[in-house]
């Protein structure tokens, strides 16, 4: 039975309509949290003063929703769109500043990734994901799964999670349920695993070495990666309603967060696999859930969890932190 969860610590609410991405920023000087907006535009929330400083955009005509958002030390910030652009921005000072536009020709849901401090993943048409360079501004090299002997056709990249290993494993989901642990140094699948359908999301925490995936169904999947990269299936976690959209874990492998259709976000132990609890804040589908990577003066916490979605608004969390 998943215990009675406290309040939200705060939360945003403004003109931003429905979010879907958010991000972080925190370091001695600022503490302010990102939201990518269905209209384009990206709000930034002061978490001291708990007001918005400012917001960016490119024009008015620009209404593509933001995917995923990511910032690369103090240099850069990297806004993915629902219509294939990417949007890099610069640093000058407190304010950012456009300075160019990457058209992936992707058109899918699929969010971007960190590789390292340079590289970027990227899904891309034709099942293939790219490794884009800010150093040289342009894809330097392709998880291109055409070479590899498949039964069936895989559709399109559905999700993308660095594992954060030495040995640089990269797992790829695919509309068709394949989900692929890729050797980036080798740019070859190590192996392979089935699941029941379409993945729609999609983490993994390195220290117990497991990932989940959830899909349209109650259902979440969980997997094993073995030490020789052998993806092999464990278990499934049974839910009450159907419908996941986005899956975050927390960086002290201790908890994993799911939020789906049902406007519902739900906690889990990483050890137990167990649901811990249910936070039902939020009154439409759940479209990103995030962890601070950085403590947060202002909450005084190390882990300070930030949901949104359909409703437009976001709910800060002080979750399991004893």
């Amino acid at each position: 039975m998943a215990i009675l969860p406290p309040d939200p610590v705060y939360v945003f609410r403004g003109d931003m309509g429905p979010v879907h991405s958010l991000l972080f920023r925190i370091s001695p000087y600022i503490e302010h949290l990102y939201a990518g907006t269905e209209s384009g535009n990206v709000h930034i929330w002061d978490l001291k003063k708990h007001r918005q400083t400012s917001k960016l955009k490119i024009s008015d005509t620009n209404k593509e929703q933001c995917l995923s958002l990511h910032t690369l030390g103090d240099e850069y910030l990297i806004v993915q769109r629902k219509g294939g652009g990417v949007d890099l921005w610069s640093a000058d000072g407190s304010n950012w500043i456009f300075e160019k536009r990457i058209d992936t020709e992707y058109h899918g849901f699929c969010r971007s990734q960190i590789l390292s401090d340079d590289l970027v993943l990227l899904p891309l048409p034709s099942s293939k994901v790219g490794i884009f360079s800010l150093k040289s501004n342009s894809i330097v090299n392709k998880l291109d799964p055409s070479q590899i002997s498949l039964e069936k056709p895989l559709g399109e990249v559905m999700a993308i999670k660095n594992c954060g290993l030495q040995d640089n494993i990269i797992l790829v989901a695919y509309e068709s349920g394949t989900i692929a642990a890729w050797n980036v140094k080798g740019m070859a699948v190590n192996s392979r695993l089935e699941t029941e359908t379409c993945p729609m999301a999609m983490t993994f925490d390195n220290y117990w070495m497991r990932g989940i995936i959830g899909n349209p169904t109650d259902k979440l999947e969980v997997f094993q990666l073995s030490k020789t990269d052998q993806l092999i299936h464990k278990t499934t976690i049974s839910l009450k309603n159907a419908g996941i959209s986005v899956i975050a874990s927390r960086q002290d492998s201790k908890v994993f967060s799911s939020g789906g259709s049902d406007g519902r976000v739900r906690i889990f132990s990483w050890k137990t696999l167990r649901p811990l609890a249910v936070l039902d804040q939020h009154r439409s589908t759940i479209f990103d859930i995030i962890y601070s990577m950085e403590k947060v003066e202002s909450h005084n916490n190390k882990n300070l969890m930030a949901a949104t979605g359909k409703d437009g608004t976001v709910s800060l969390w002080d979750l399991y932190n004893q």
